[in-house]
């Protein structure tokens, strides 16, 4: 078994939006106590549909985990991943701007491998006998 990654330039953009959008937060968390409650929650809510939707574009899960383990750990890894998250992102508005750009990154670092785990797929991989590797030399010549 192996993974693999089927679009690479597709892993790159998310994960790329899924930092910037992640460091846009800081200025709003800044913001938090001088923004009407229901703004505040509002721009939250918004921008985490927005990263799901980044999250789930273009992921055929059909197409992930050949069996019933490979899938079960998937879940596994998204489960820990999404506690991870919720453990690191509780910010405090008081806080310095590179603190909070810290505490973003470890969040950033977090999303991407949430990425990877929706992304990544797990490919059944066939041992090729010895001495069966495709046509040999002698053949090719041959023809």
């Amino acid at each position: 078994m192996r993974f693999v990654l089927s679009n690479p330039r597709l892993f790159a953009v998310k994960t790329a939006s899924v930092f910037v959008l992640s460091f846009a937060l800081v200025p709003l968390l800044q913001w938090k106590d001088e923004l009407p409650a229901m703004l505040y929650t509002g721009s939250l809510v918004a921008l985490h549909v927005f990263i799901l939707g980044i999250y789930l574009y273009r992921v055929r899960f059909r197409d992930l985990d050949p069996d019933r383990r490979s899938l079960v750990a998937r879940v596994l890894g998204l489960a820990i991943t999404v506690y991870l998250l919720s453990a690191i992102s509780a910010f405090d508005a008081n806080s310095s701007v590179p603190q909070l750009a810290l505490q973003m990154l470890g969040v950033s670092l977090v999303h991407m491998l949430i990425l990877a785990l929706l992304i990544l797929a797990l490919l059944m991989v066939r041992a090729i006998p010895a001495g069966r590797t495709g046509t040999s030399a002698s053949s090719r010549q041959s023809s």
